[in-house]
């Protein structure tokens, strides 16, 4: 197990001192900007940027590259749908989805579980919403937005 998932690991400050990831830091970062989080899609991104750093410093590089592609799909919800786009938000899903299991069974902590649970949730809309897109339904970020209301609310 790496240290970016281990609960038990409570050794928190700056890598260079103690080679330790920062779980307090990374759940209670709050965005100072209230709009960002209000909007699901950015404020995920958000966490995933949070998420992508801590796991390239303190824990597993392979995870963090599979999170770039993540928030990349986030990026990228405007651009033309294809085929390929598709393939790679349903990897990103069933990653995620994954990563959120290992994080439960090794009893992380429970706002990083859920900060997780949004993602998945986020990806299913896109997902989704991809998949209409060949049948004339528009995949923007509004739309996006649109099906997660229903979807959850977003604190």
């Amino acid at each position: 197990m790496t240290s970016s998932v281990d609960p038990n690991n409570n050794q928190y400050g700056y890598s260079q001192l103690n080679d330790a990831y920062d779980w307090k830091a990374l759940i209670q970062h709050s965005p100072s900007d209230k709009k960002l989080s209000r909007n699901p899609i950015q404020a995920s991104v958000a966490f995933l940027n949070r998420f992508i750093t801590y796991e390239s410093l303190y824990g597993d590089a392979e995870g963090a590259r599979e999170m770039v592609k993540v928030t990349m799909l986030l990026q990228s919800v405007d651009n033309k749908v294809t085929a390929s786009q598709i393939n790679q938000t349903r990897k990103s899903y069933e990653y995620i989805s994954a990563y959120r299991d290992m994080l439960i069974e090794t009893e992380a902590p429970n706002d990083v579980i859920l900060e997780f649970e949004r993602l998945q949730v986020l990806l299913e809309a896109l997902l989704q919403l991809r998949q209409k897109a060949g049948l004339g339904v528009m995949c923007s970020y509004g739309s996006l937005n649109e099906s997660l209301k229903d979807a959850y609310q977003f604190a």
